[in-house]
């Protein structure tokens, strides 16, 4: 039996769009008074709030978007209004496009399929991808979003979130996918989990160096050794772990070397 193929995030719009979901399903208490609310509460900081936009997944529309769009974007309110989701698709970047419809929003649905349905809003998810703003530059940008509406089967139906221009603070690779968990009681944020992505599948590939050091670790050496042997800083040697952990998606050392054993580098 063949394989289910992973849902994309054009195909999601588009899937969801031949459900039948009705006008109770989007209903969220307070969104209005929040809406109306927010665009007067930030115009002397209008310069450094971050975009508040919603996303309706069932139309492939944006309901809303902050007065801070044009700072963020070069792009009016009405503009993005308009345009909905297929005006922002023709201005992603295409390496960012490719890894987030075809890798990451479906490692989210799989996420989201394991988390019940009305606790979906308790989580955020986090990115940073490039899109070409109104005056014809690609930006980047960090999003942090939750899916505050899903239905029964736990599929996302509307997602709001802040987006803000980090070019002075990010370069476009990696991408660094967060998911974390907010205590509704507390409000407190755990991160419950970090993935790297690359655009390119040459990007992942282990150095010469990082090789070698990896062999040093199935040693045991630590990292202080390591850079003795090598006639390198500790420093040096710590940065290549992190690249390595980045590449691999990998948490600490046993799961790094488990990784490598497995793709045989040894």
């Amino acid at each position: 039996m063949a394989a289910k193929k992973a849902t994309t995030w054009v195909n999601y719009f588009e899937q969801l769009s031949e459900k039948k979901i009705t006008s109770k399903q989007l209903v969220i208490d307070g969104i209005d008074k929040f809406i109306s609310l927010q665009n007067q509460a930030f115009t002397i900081l209008n310069h450094s709030v971050p975009l508040i936009y919603l996303l309706d997944y069932t139309t492939g529309r944006y309901s809303f978007f902050s007065n801070q769009c044009y700072a963020v974007l070069n792009f009016s309110v009405e503009k993005m209004l308009d345009g909905g989701i297929n005006f922002v698709l023709d201005r992603y970047h295409p390496d960012d496009f490719r890894l987030f419809n075809n890798q990451i929003f479906t490692d989210r649905l799989r996420v989201l399929k394991e988390i019940p349905a009305d606790q979906h809003k308790d989580h955020i998810f986090s990115f940073n991808y490039r899109v070409k703003n109104g005056k014809g530059q690609y930006v980047n940008l960090l999003q942090r979003n939750s899916f505050i509406q899903s239905d029964e089967d736990r599929n996302p139906l509307l997602s709001m979130g802040l987006i803000t221009n980090v070019n002075h603070f990010k370069t476009e690779n990696p991408v660094v996918h967060l998911l974390e968990k907010v205590d509704p009681v507390t409000g407190l944020v755990e991160l419950i989990k970090k993935d790297t992505y690359y655009l390119h599948e040459e990007d992942k590939t282990f150095s010469k160096r990082e090789k070698e050091i990896l062999k040093w670790m199935s040693d045991g050496q630590t990292s202080k050794q390591i850079a003795n042997k090598l006639f390198i800083s500790e420093h040096t040697v710590i940065n290549h772990r992190r690249n390595m952990h980045n590449k691999s998606n990998t948490q600490n050392a046993a799961a790094l070397l488990s990784f490598a054993f497995r793709q045989h580098f040894f």
